[in-house]
């Protein structure tokens, strides 16, 4: 009796972690203007006003979340393109920032647009390994690999760093 309970437990928590998969959306033009990422049920909307050469970032409020006939929006940000990703139910949208002093990962629910998370990026360095958030300390070369430190945060039941 002890011995299934045990296991029971054991089985409820190892089931009870999140199974997030983000995964990164390619943020394509769709006109000139207009620059969209999408998954099976939501898309991703960034202006864009720099009509000639590539297109690295979107300096340009808002940020528009659509999914079926609703949409909501997010002002403020320069959103990187190639630092927008969605888990794989399509609930939350992790999406990289930046300003002079630093950047930041915030994450929000793809119904409402409202902001579920913040982590602030001291050195613009972060990798997602599985259902961990790795943030880098002491950068020296490219990527999360040159930093001498990280900080890891676990991703929670909601998909959300701890």
């Amino acid at each position: 009796m002890k011995t299934t309970l045990l296991l029971g437990l054991a089985l409820l928590a190892s089931t009870a972690h999140a199974e997030c998969g983000y995964r990164a959306l390619a943020v394509e033009a769709e006109t000139p203007a207009l620059y969209v990422g999408a998954g099976k049920r939501v898309q991703v909307e960034f202006d864009n006003y720099r009509l000639d050469g590539d297109v690295d970032r979107f300096p340009e409020p808002p940020m528009r979340i659509r999914q079926g006939g609703v949409s909501c929006r997010v002002d403020g940000g320069i959103w990187l393109r190639d630092g927008v990703y969605l888990d794989a139910a399509e609930r939350r949208l992790l999406v990289q920032s930046f300003s002079g002093s630093g950047g930041e990962l915030s994450l929000y629910d793809t119904g409402n647009c409202a902001e579920l998370s913040r982590v602030y990026l001291p050195e613009g360095r972060w990798a997602l390994d599985g259902e961990r958030l790795l943030v880098g300390r002491q950068c020296a070369g490219e990527g999360i690999a040159g930093c001498a430190a990280r900080d890891v945060h676990v991703l929670d039941e909601r998909c959300l760093p701890r």
